[in-house]
């Protein structure tokens, strides 16, 4: 039966399998007509949607996602809920051209299942696959090191287990994270494709100094911001810039209001004593500040230098 529930909370392993899982079902011919995607559907709908046969030749993919229907203390309709029995009746006697696919993301180290003992999960174990995939924990760096070694093959890139091991240091075991900087490594190494720890560091030393520059801004050191700015600028781009400053405000503000962050604990403890006397509500004018800065970059309101020197001028 073509039904099938993808669950868990590293979301860059779930994103590749619902790709690859187009590319099997779907006609490339007629995607567009047959690709169905939905969010937190109400259950009349969505029974009405995966009614409908595919348009033309091929295959009709409905996509779902709905942490609603699978999760303890979300869930908006019972088993014993008379369209959610319809649904179950549907899900069991659904066309063979018509592909149903649920998807239920998991906030990363909240702990959350989809819960096992509901008709509906039941249902899918029984007549269709379940998928799990679970996020590397913090301490399993030897199978992130894999993980790399892996995914630079498949990037034409060979990288040791010394460089491997500095990128999960710096980043930690979120997978989108390393992989952008894995492209990054590619970008930057071209046509060599050997990655080694000085490739590495080369790549974390621009975020140290944009860490620094992010310091100076915290503290609302404005001499220093300018200075350190004007350092960054002689080899990088003021939105590369920005960008690695968001990435930096943003793990600040969740360290600062203890939620989840995807970053080695050792390092996030360290965060949290360098933030002990900068407040969230700061935090929170220094992100708006950002993005009010890459706007008038890319807009072309100020030019991208003076944008970055009123953002050090901002912080006060």
């Amino acid at each position: 039966m073509p039904t099938y529930l993808y669950w868990g909370e590293e979301e860059f392993n779930l994103d590749n399998a619902v790709r690859e899982l187009r590319k099997k079902v779907l006609d490339e011919n007629f995607a567009a007509l047959n690709h169905k995607t939905l969010n937190e559907p109400d259950i009349n709908r969505l029974i009405e949607t995966v009614q409908t046969l595919p348009m033309m030749l091929g295959n009709l993919l409905v996509e779902v996602r709905a942490t609603t229907l699978f999760l303890r203390g979300k869930r908006s309709v019972d088993s014993d809920d008379p369209a959610m029995k319809k649904l179950i009746d549907v899900v069991e006697k659904l066309n063979p051209r018509v592909h149903l696919l649920f998807i239920c993301e998991i906030e990363r180290d909240s702990g959350k299942k989809v819960d096992s003992t509901i008709k509906l999960t039941k249902t899918l174990q029984k007549i269709g696959e379940v998928r799990e995939f679970p996020a590397f924990k913090f301490y399993e760096e030897e199978k992130v090191v894999g993980w790399i070694t892996k995914q630079c093959a498949e990037k034409s890139l060979k990288i040791n287990k010394d460089a491997a091991s500095l990128l999960v240091q710096n980043i930690g075991s979120d997978l989108r994270k390393i992989d952008t900087e894995l492209e990054k490594i590619k970008t930057a190494l071209h046509p060599k494709t050997t990655v080694t720890i000085n490739e590495v560091k080369e790549i974390f030393a621009t975020s140290e100094n944009v860490f620094l520059f992010a310091q100076c801004l915290a503290e609302k050191n404005n001499q220093k911001a300018i200075m350190e700015l004007h350092k960054l600028l002689e080899q990088n781009h003021p939105l590369k810039i920005l960008a690695t400053l968001h990435t930096t405000t943003r793990n600040w503000l969740k360290i600062k209001l203890n939620l989840p962050v995807s970053m080695a604990p050792y390092r996030a403890q360290k965060e949290k004593e360098k933030l002990k006397n900068i407040t969230p509500e700061f935090l929170f004018e220094l992100k708006e500040n950002i993005k009010a800065t890459e706007f008038k970059i890319k807009s072309g309101q100020l030019p991208p230098e003076t944008a970055m020197e009123l953002l050090c001028l901002a912080a006060r």
